[in-house]
This record gives C-alpha cells, structure tokens and sequence, in this order.
C-alpha cells in the first residue's frame, strides 16, 4: 500500500479531525507488515476525559459524514482511552496520564512512523514522528 492510498488519506483526515478538537502528539504507525488485522494506527493524546469522548466522536462524525463508517467505537463512556476501528486503521485516543501506560509506540516499535502533512498540525497539535 502506498502513502498516497486512499486508507492513509482517511487515516490523515481522522488526524486533522482529532486536531482541530485539540488533540495533541498525533503519530501514524504503519502496522500492516506487522499485524493481520489492520494496516495503520493513529495515536492521538487528550488532555482530559472530556477531550477523549470530544476527539473519539468528532473523527467517528466527521468520517461518517464523509461515507467513511467506523466499525466499532470503545471507551468513550470512560474517557480514559477511545478506540474507533476502521478496519484498515484503527484510531486511539488516550488520556494523557495513560498514554505512557499502554505505551504503543514501544510495543508497535518495529512500526514505521508515517509524516502526517504540515495540514494536519493545527490548532496546537503536534505531530510525533520520533516515537517519544
């Protein structure tokens, strides 16, 4: 799959979506050599619980009204970690006390980092392309 597929265009739109709900140190890691069931993550940290569900429901929103359906979405009730899986990619939204405790980006290291494009880093958000 390329960078320019169409899954990593809706994985970079889910990003910006997450941005300009305040989301901060967005990372896209490309798992699909790694794994069977998906192709990429985004990870996405929150400053609160309330920004968790705000960020979760926004990306689930504003991809559906973009015909993009999420398959499931977990964890919004509890703010604390979100999950929205679109099958080829999987959104994940943490609570930033807790995004250090599932630690992702260390068990996904052999992960490559995929740039998010300059577009996305706004309102505030910052990309994460070094894994810390």
């Amino acid at each position: 799959m390329t960078e320019t597929s169409e899954v990593l265009e809706n994985v970079f739109e889910c990003a910006r979506l997450a941005a300009e709900k305040r989301g901060s140190q967005l990372l896209v890691l490309d798992v699909g050599a790694l794994t069977g069931f998906t192709d990429y993550f985004l990870l996405v940290t929150a400053s609160s619980d309330r920004r968790v569900r705000t960020i979760a429901e926004a990306v689930r929103d504003g991809m559906k009204e973009k015909g993009v359906v999420a398959l499931g979405i977990e964890g919004v009730k509890e703010g604390r970690w979100a999950l929205v899986d679109f099958g080829a990619w999987v959104v994940h939204v943490f609570y930033e006390d807790l995004r250090g405790v599932f630690d992702l980006e260390g068990l996904w290291a052999e992960a490559r980092r995929v740039a998010l494009p300059e577009s996305v880093t706004v309102a505030g958000a910052t990309a994460r392309e070094d894994g810390q």
